[in-house]
């Protein structure tokens, strides 16, 4: 047990999906946050092994046998719900946990049984030492598919920011991008860290269907500091992180003129990263102590498992007004135009939220 963490049963980690465990993105930072709580990992992958005192970390659970998880009934056992971006929730399933813990943040959930995390990062191996924001060689950077919903708004808005580095998987109409001309589609992984580690801000638009990504804890743990999104009627990251020093703007235009300004003035910009830095190390240790806390709380308690707080996921078509809500009007365009080419080509109008197949990871 890590001092200074509550005093909290010690957990079986059960990894269902056969995606799951070391090779899955989500991985490192799950254990990272719950390792102090956890006695021994299994590697299930069938959905066949059901334990007292568990955490179950599985993905897609609204599309697996509902048999399987009615198993963790009357045990002391906690679900840790992966990769829902597009809330299809599946809270039939959770009401056979003392507790759950999910990603993907909205207000409907009742916190005092869904304990909501941040997407988090993808680094397996956080650094060591972080480079000076003066010291950096770019003044921002992207790197990942910048087709998506709100990303070429980004880039159009960032490109006249030098020096940058911009790199993009796939092409967009009339914006040119470091390696798509050469072939190049995707770049290593190791060399993405190093070019956010070298970088002044890192844009984080929004991820494949809600405001959040892993592309802004990825930033602040190299010590790039992130841009992140708000909506007109959704402030995601306040609501899921509460009061957090993350530049966040309402259009890429205002966070454009953000990071001029802060450009010109070497002192403002140091201090920003220091106090994200600060925040960030603060946030992760608060976050596992409070992850410490849920599972003790909801270990010695007995009530019944409400995983909501409004009616609202039960009106038809909550999901997509809720989905709306992450979208300004060129992100949805982008978004529903995709989609529809995606159904009259494919026949299917997404594809990361089939059982099997792991959602596509950041960048």
């Amino acid at each position: 047990m890590v001092s200074g963490l509550p005093t909290a049963a010690k957990f079986t980690a059960i990894w269902q999906s056969g995606e799951l465990g070391a090779n899955y993105p989500p991985y490192y930072w799950l254990k990272r946050l719950f390792d102090p709580y956890i006695a021994e990992h299994i590697y299930d992958g069938k959905r066949e092994v059901v334990r007292e005192n568990a955490i179950l970390f599985d993905a897609w659970v609204y599309a697996h046998d509902a048999k399987y998880y009615a198993r963790f009934k009357d045990k002391n056992a906690f679900l840790v719900h992966i990769g829902d971006e597009f809330y299809d929730l599946g809270v039939d399933r959770y009401v056979y946990f003392r507790g759950v813990f999910r990603m993907i943040w909205s207000s409907v959930f009742n916190p005092e049984h869904v304990f909501v995390l941040p997407l988090g990062s993808y680094i397996k191996e956080l650094p060591q030492t972080i480079t000076p924001v003066l010291d950096r060689r770019y003044a921002w950077s992207f790197v990942g598919d910048a087709e998506k919903v709100s990303r070429p708004d980004m880039v159009r808005a960032f490109s006249s920011i030098e020096p940058h580095i911009c790199f993009s998987s796939t092409p967009v109409r009339g914006i040119s991008f470091l390696g798509i001309e050469s072939g190049r589609r995707r770049i290593p992984t190791s060399e993405f860290y190093g070019i956010l580690g070298d970088s002044v801000f890192a844009p984080s638009p929004m991820g494949n269907a809600s405001i959040e990504s892993c592309r802004p804890y990825d930033a602040l743990e190299v010590g790039a500091i992130p841009i992140v999104e708000r909506r007109l009627t959704l402030d995601y990251y306040k609501g899921l992180l509460g009061n957090h020093p993350l530049p966040t703007v309402s259009t890429w235009a205002e966070g454009r003129r953000f990071a001029n300004r802060l450009l010109n003035d070497r002192v403002l910009l140091s201090e920003l990263q220091q106090s994200c830095l600060e925040w960030w190390d603060r946030y992760k240790v608060s976050l596992t102590e409070r992850i410490g806390a849920f599972l003790e709380e909801r270990s010695n308690t007995n009530d019944q498992m409400l995983p909501l707080r409004s009616r609202l996921p039960s009106v038809p078509l909550w999901q997509y007004g809720e989905l709306l809500r992450h979208h300004n009007m060129r992100a949805l365009y982008r978004r529903v135009s995709k989609q529809t080419k995606r159904m009259l080509k494919q026949g299917r109008w997404r594809v990361s939220t089939r059982p099997g197949v792991p959602p596509p990871s950041e960048p």
